[in-house]
Formats: C-alpha cells, structure tokens, sequence
C-alpha cells in the first residue's frame, strides 16, 4: 500500500490495487483511520463493525475515466444517549455522504457547467474523461454558494430583460473591481430598495436615465452621488435631433446611387468620357470590343432606367462597378504604387490588381461564361421528343415530365419547366377571359434623401471621423437651415464637454439651448434640469455606466447560451461566479 503524487488522497488513506484498462483506471482505497467520529453526538470510536465498498469516480488520468473503490468500515458508537448505534466514517476532504463523484470531480464539473449550457456539457464531458446528466449539472450549479459579502464604494445599477417586454430584472455591479453583486427579479425602486439598504457604505451610483432606480438611491442612500450614464445622454441627445429633423426634412441633402451611375473620370483625365475610359485608347471606338459588347444598348438617362431590361440593368450596374475598380487601380498605378500596396489599399487580390495594370484597357468580360450548353444537360437526349411533343400543342408540365421519366430520364422537373418557359414565348398570346386587370401602380424611383436617423448620428459624430462626403451632407443642412446649424454647433459642443469632461460649460449650454426656442431641444433640456445634479456629475466626475452595460452584454449572452430557458436562479449563478 502507498501513495501516488499523480493521484493524491487526504491523510489517512492509501492506494491498494490498481486496475488499468484501456478507457478505464480502477483504484482500490483504503482507509487506515484508526478511529471515526460518529455524526449523531459526534463522540469518537475506535470499535470496528465491519467494512463495506463503495464506488466513486474521480477526475480522469491520462486520458481514462477513474473510478474508486473505496474501502471504508463502519464503527459503533459506544455513547449511551446517542440514537445511533453503528455508523460508517466520512471522507468529507475526499467525497460527500451518499456522492457519487469526488469533490474534486464535482468542481471540475461545475466549472464546465459554468462556461457553457448543460447540454452542451453532457455532450463536452466524455471527451475529458468525465461523465455527466445535464439535470444533475443543473442541480449541481444551483447548490453553489454566494460569495461573503463585500463592501461596495461605487455601484453601478442597470436593468436587463428576462423577456424583452415583458418581464425584466435588475443587475448590479461594482464598479472599482469589475464583478457583478447581484441580480433581482425586477427592476422597480421597491425591488432595489432592500439590497441598498443592506449596503450603507455606497458613495456612488452610476445609473441609466431611469427614474425608478434614482428614487430608489434618493430615499435610501441620500449621501450618494449619483451619476448619470454619458451613452445615455448622447443618446438622448440623438433622438431629439431625430424628432428634430423629421420636421425638417426637406432640409436634409440628397443620396446619390453610386451604383447605378457610370462612373467619374479621374483627375487627371477629365477629358476623357466614360466610355473611351472603358474602351482604352484605342481611335477604333469598337477596338477592345467583343461582339457582344458591341450591341447597341438601349440609351436612358441616370433617373430613369426603365428603358432597360432587369437582366440588362443588372449587367449594366455590374459593368459600371468593375469599371469604376479598374479606375481605382489605374488612378493608384500612375501615382507609382506598386501592385501589393494597390491590393492593400483597395483590399482586393493581387491577381485583379495585375489583369488590370497589364490589360491596354478596360478587361471586357465574355459573353456567356460560366454557362453550361444545353446539349450536356439531362434534358439533351430528349429535347426532340420534348420538341416533337410541343409542336403537337402538349404545353403541360407535369405531363411531359410523367412522359420523359418513362423513358429513363433522371433530372428533376425544374429544369423541364425552365425550357418549357422559354418556349412558352414563342405562343402567341392568349386573349384573356373576364374582367380585364386593374392596372398597376408603380411607385416613380426618385433621388433618395438621407435618412433623419443617418443624419442625427452625423450630428453628434466627431468632425475629425467623418468622411467626405459626411462632411458635405453636414455643410448642405447647415446651408439649408440655420436652425439646424445651430443645433449641430451644440450638440458638438455638448458632446465635447460630456467626454472631455468640462463641468463648467453646463450651465450656459442650458442657457443657450433654450434660447434656440426649439421644441425638440427644450424637452431635451428641461429633462436634464429635472436631473441636474446626476448630469453635473457625469460632467465632472470619471465614473460612467459603461461597465454596467459590458455586465449586460455578457449576461445576453449567457442566456442565448442556454438557448433562453434559465430562470432567474439559474442565470444569476451563471453571471456570478463565471469561470
């Protein structure tokens, strides 16, 4: 009898025969504990009963499931008083009375269960070596228990939803350390009122621009600051500018379709069309051409496509797209950058960059590639049958399928009724019976203008991240309105005041704002007045809820991992004690 350090057992025990399997390592243990506290009155006994085995399995080894065979021996207790006579001794640094797995097995499990849903475990755990149902799983989680309560300065509180629209809870989160406190089942002041009350110690509270939890924080912890959230008032911010612009959106500039336009010549040769651009510089204006490039193509202006086929325009969109590619990579060559740097910039592969720097113009794509001839399908073996059949006025799909599977055709019935509309055309029309159709109404496709959502977020964006053509939608609306231009200056300098934290710029932007005297931004500042103090404090102070909302985040994810169906006990072990 010894020990093993590769399997190491509590004082008192030793490792007997070992049993060595191909997927299996059986360990006989035995204890040689000389004596046994009895669990009734909790004497000691040294009088020997009998012995017994039992079985349990352990965390595997190399690779194979353990299991233990535990000899352990029952003692009888020699206390008068005590109702028990005979007991068996415990292992309570080894397995708990009545397990069936080891305590070490049993943490490696919850640990699993932790990272990922019970199901998913059940099927995860034979790969490690370790056998589990996904109920015990669960059962196992729920007997965790919580942490040893610990002192919170600044708390962070946010809610999330149980079921979006339905039913909701709230999480708290302290916010120095980064570990989320607790979760409750609802997110009315009632609901967070006691756990305040439990943690006098709280200085601050970081919270959205719910009124809910600041009355809460009021009547319970009326020292604490309160802050609020700064996403929350950008956001805020954005959706007044959004109600703002929708009264103004004849104001808001237009939104070319790039896409549907030929593309524009580079600087350098604005002299050229688009068209010579594409044919190259050849004196030939068929030169480079296939002859299906030479078709003449139904001419229409930029507004109006409806001179085009959809096949048409599809390929005329396709062609304005590969043109204005090539463009890119030519405009990029004759800067002097070498192909590498073209494909890096422009993100595309080497081999287009090349075709394109070698080509003498424009590369003109094949008609018909990638088209497979009619001959080499399923149907060529039958097409005079199917023809013969036609002419003699059978036009019936599934019957001319019934006629061609019996005589050993093998398709599938699509590609018979893909022929059959081509040949469908070549009918003359049928006169149609009864009431004759109501016309359709189309709506006209005119210049799209930008959207006020689109435009309120250029509003709050930062001048350095916008674009060029951001920037040119933001002069166009301060050109068409002055109104509008007076609440983009604000609004920047609110959101730089806000993240550059300038508390003392606060009081005359208020000032100013209702000054404007308009609607939108007067709710928006009378909102802020009624929470003054929680806004000065997201002004001047380095706490912010954005942690909260990362808790958030996690704890979504946590439930789409369990495929939505964790209750509150369950979730709020999972967010807890995340491994």
């Amino acid at each position: 009898m010894e020990r093993s350090p590769f399997l190491p057992l509590p004082e008192g025990m030793v490792i007997g025969q070992v049993e060595i399997a191909q997927s299996q390592l059986t360990v006989e243990v035995i204890s040689t504990q000389p004596c046994a506290r009895c669990p009734g009155c909790g004497n000691l006994s040294d009088s020997v009963h009998c012995q017994y085995q039992r079985t349990v399995h352990d965390v595997p080894c190399g690779g194979r499931h353990v299991v233990l065979r535990l000899r352990v021996r029952k003692f009888f207790c020699r206390s008068a008083p005590c109702p028990r006579k005979v007991f068996a001794e415990r292992l309570p640094d080894l397995v708990q009375p009545g397990a069936r797995v080891s305590n070490r097995l049993l943490e490696e499990l919850k640990a699993i269960g932790l990272a990922a849903s019970a199901e998913v475990s059940e099927r995860l755990a034979p790969r490690l070596g370790m056998k589990v149902k996904a109920p015990t799983l669960l059962r196992s989680l729920r007997t965790i228990e919580d942490a040893p309560k610990t002192d919170v300065t600044v708390l962070g509180i946010d809610d999330f939803a149980m079921r979006r629209g339905d039913k909701y809870g709230t999480i708290l989160i302290n916010i120095e350390t980064g570990k989320p406190l607790d979760l409750l089942p609802d997110r009315t002041a009632e609901a967070v009122k006691p756990w305040l009350s439990t943690h006098p110690e709280i200085q601050v509270v970081s919270r959205d621009r719910a009124s809910a939890f600041a009355d809460a924080v009021s009547q319970v912890l009326p020292h604490a600051t309160q802050v609020a959230d700064r996403y929350h008032l950008i956001q805020n911010l954005r959706e007044h500018l959004q109600q703002f612009l929708d009264r103004k959106r004849t104001c808001l500039p237009f939104v070319e379709d790039t896409a549907l336009k030929s593309p524009q010549a580079s600087p350098k040769e604005k002299a050229a069309s688009p068209s010579e651009l594409a044919l190259g510089a050849s004196s030939d204006p068929a030169a480079g051409r296939l002859p299906s490039e030479q078709q003449e193509m139904p001419t229409c202006t930029e507004a109006d496509l409806s001179c085009l086929t959809y096949a048409e325009r599809k390929k005329q969109i396709s062609r304005d797209k590969r043109v204005s590619g090539y463009e890119e990579v030519m405009a990029l060559h004759r800067e002097g950058l070498g192909q590498r740097a073209i494909a890096r910039e422009l993100h595309i592969s080497r081999n287009t960059v090349q075709r394109s720097v070698s080509s003498p113009g424009f590369p003109q794509r094949a008609e018909g590639s990638g088209r497979r001839p009619k001959e080499k399908t399923k149907l060529g073996p039958y097409l005079p049958y199917l023809r013969k059949q036609w002419d003699a006025g059978v036009h019936n799909n599934s019957q001319l399928f019934a006629e061609i599977r019996e005589r050993g055709y093998t398709g599938c019935q699509s590609g018979l009724r893909r022929l059959l509309t081509e040949w469908r055309t070549e009918l003359p029309p049928k006169r149609r019976q009864g009431s004759p159709r109501k016309p359709r109404l189309f709506a006209q496709k005119g210049p799209r203008r930008l959207s006020t959502r689109s435009a309120s977020f250029l509003m709050i964006l930062p001048p350095e991240k916008l674009t060029a053509k951001e920037r040119q939608h933001i002069e166009s609306m301060c050109q068409a309105s002055s109104d509008i231009c007076a609440l983009y200056l604000l609004s920047q300098e609110f959101v730089t005041g806000l993240k550059e934290r300038q508390a003392e710029v606060l009081d005359s932007w208020l000032k100013r704002a209702k000054a404007c005297h308009v609607s939108e931004l007067t709710s928006f500042v009378n909102g802020i007045r009624r929470d003054y103090a929680a806004v000065h404090a997201a002004f001047s102070l380095p706490w912010s809820n954005g942690m909260t909302e990362g808790h958030v985040n996690r704890l979504k994810f946590l439930k789409r991992q369990m495929f939505g169906r964790a209750h509150l006990d369950l979730l709020r072990v999972k967010v807890l004690h995340a491994v």
